[in-house]
């Protein structure tokens, strides 16, 4: 609103400047008598005003862009880190990433810039065309008259935006293709898909720049042919008041004032003009944002501790990914004191039955339950914290070692910190150069996948868990190093439910039961 006024001002200034130019030309030229000093000053006056509010304005409205991108980000990031499995597989990161940065960023512009933009053109067109009018009715309607008016057909709003759809996808394919090239940078290396993926970018790249190609011909031609109209109008002007001024119709002054005018008027059309293309690639951003924003979210619940559980189990449950059968009628129950291995083959849904334990998926059929001493209740997302879960490979975030010990963590203390990492078999940490302070690269680089593993396995035993949830987690280690990990597990473990999904069948032998997933 500040701005809003401010840009209001400013308009009044302008018109106010080209009647006190016109009143000290005329002035000067002694068509008129008057103080032409004092004319002069309020001039400069009602120019330097304008243009300082308009500093200010630009400012203000900068500020409120800025708020506002970060405001729209902030809501996508949220959507899609709560998104549901469903909506999850839906839309690749890349394409996210290119969302969030390149559609927000166009949503943004236009609704804190372009469209008050808009409306303010809108009113210096009418201020400007309401004084020229008064000053000459016939040279106004000639003015819009020669105004290019093609602009507004529908098939110029059809052909701009399917230009503007192609450019946007293309974007998201890039996106996708360069996400994937730095995420699997060494792997592409290993397999020699070097060429292959470079081929594939540069493919993805000369799609993107024709159809960017594409919409800057279009452009280019709409663009060229509006200017012409324009300059058509600004001829007339000059060609009308040269007559006007050797008739001695006018005074120089009003000549002066005809062509300033004039400018007010077409700059306020070339702006309006303008702003049909943006508003089209508005469009497009907002679409490609909705859907983004439509994703059915988990519902945040306060973190709820299963109290005094002693048993969990799983009662007729079956999962199906899509028309995908993955577990069927699966019957467990995983008790306090006892640790559980689910052994089977790959793809037999061992890595479900995780998400389906943290419920991060939800069962097609059939209910997860916790049992405690005031009796049993649904397992649902609120009682995660009191889930210690390590999955498979390497799931750190960069940054120091401590950093990634303390995820989800408000403090803990430098003895918990030590127990952990002895539990976890981690005191190598203690040898880095940097120890605990060791920074750690994306995806973990920089530790082995075995270090990388039981730096996980000491974040997840930082939480002090009831429940313990494994996912293969002495693939990565060597023999001896898995046993020692066990009995430290074994011995801190006696009164917690642990589950194991491995491939490890020594690790298996030593559980208390042992599933079999088939």
């Amino acid at each position: 609103m500040l701005y809003f006024i401010l840009e209001l001002i400013s308009i009044a200034l302008s018109l106010i400047f080209v009647l006190l130019s016109k009143q000290s030309i005329d002035i000067a030229t002694q068509k008129v008598s008057g103080d032409l000093t004092k004319s002069l000053y309020l001039t400069a006056a009602a120019l330097m005003v304008g243009m300082t509010l308009r500093i200010a304005s630009s400012w203000i409205n900068e500020r409120s862009r800025m708020n506002l991108l970060k405001v729209l980000q902030n809501k996508i990031i949220k959507s899609q880190m709560l998104a549901t499995w469903n909506y999850v597989k839906q839309f690749h990161s890349g394409d996210v990433q290119v969302r969030i940065q390149n559609d927000c960023q166009e949503i943004a512009q236009l609704l804190s810039s372009h469209f008050l933009n808009f409306v303010l053109t809108l009113i210096r067109l009418i201020s400007s065309f309401g004084l020229l009018w008064l000053m000459d009715p016939m040279l106004a309607w000639l003015i819009l008259a020669v105004t290019p008016l093609l602009f507004f057909s529908k098939l110029y709003f059809k052909r701009l935006r399917r230009l503007n759809r192609l450019v946007k996808d293309s974007e998201s394919k890039l996106g996708q293709v360069i996400q994937e090239n730095l995420r699997f940078r060494l792997l592409i290396r290993a397999l020699g898909a070097h060429q292959l993926r470079w081929r594939k970018t540069e493919s993805t790249q000369d799609d993107l720049l024709r159809h960017r190609q594409g919409l800057l011909n279009f452009s280019t031609v709409s663009q060229g042919m509006m200017r012409l109209a324009v300059n058509i109008g600004f001829l007339v002007t000059f060609i009308w008041g040269v007559y006007k001024l050797h008739s001695q119709e006018i005074t120089f002054g009003t000549l002066t004032a005809f062509l300033q005018l004039v400018g007010r008027i077409q700059n306020p059309i070339l702006g309006l003009m303008a702003f049909v293309p943006l508003f089209i690639k508005y469009r497009t951003s907002a679409e490609r944002v909705e859907e983004l924003l439509q994703v059915e979210q988990e519902v945040e619940n306060d973190k709820v501790p299963l109290k005094n559980v002693k048993q969990i189990e799983l009662n007729h449950v079956s999962f199906q990914y899509d028309d995908l059968d993955v577990i069927q009628d699966l019957n467990i129950k995983f008790n306090k004191g006892e640790s559980t291995a689910i052994v089977g083959a790959s793809g037999k849904g061992k890595t479900t039955l995780i998400r389906l334990l943290l419920n991060l998926i939800p069962v097609n059929s059939g209910e997860i339950n916790w049992i405690g001493e005031d009796g049993k209740e649904a397992l649902g997302a609120q009682h995660r914290k009191e889930i210690a879960y390590v999955p498979q490979g390497d799931k750190l975030f960069s940054g120091s070692i401590l950093d990634n010990l303390q995820v989800g963590l408000e403090q803990a203390s430098e003895a918990e910190i030590k127990e952990a990492i002895y539990l976890a078999c981690a005191e190598f940490i203690y040898d880095l150069p940097s120890g605990l302070n060791t920074s750690i690269g994306e995806m973990g680089y920089g530790l082995s996948e075995g270090q990388a593993v039981r730096i996980a396995l000491a974040r997840a035993l930082l939480r002090n868990s009831s429940v313990w949830l494994f996912d293969e987690l002495t693939a990565a280690l060597d023999v001896e190093t898995s046993r020692t990990l066990l009995k430290r597990l074994e011995s801190k473990g006696k009164d917690k439910i642990i589950v194991f999904v491995t491939h490890d069948l020594e690790l298996a032998e030593q559980c208390s039961q042992t599933i079999y997933i088939r």
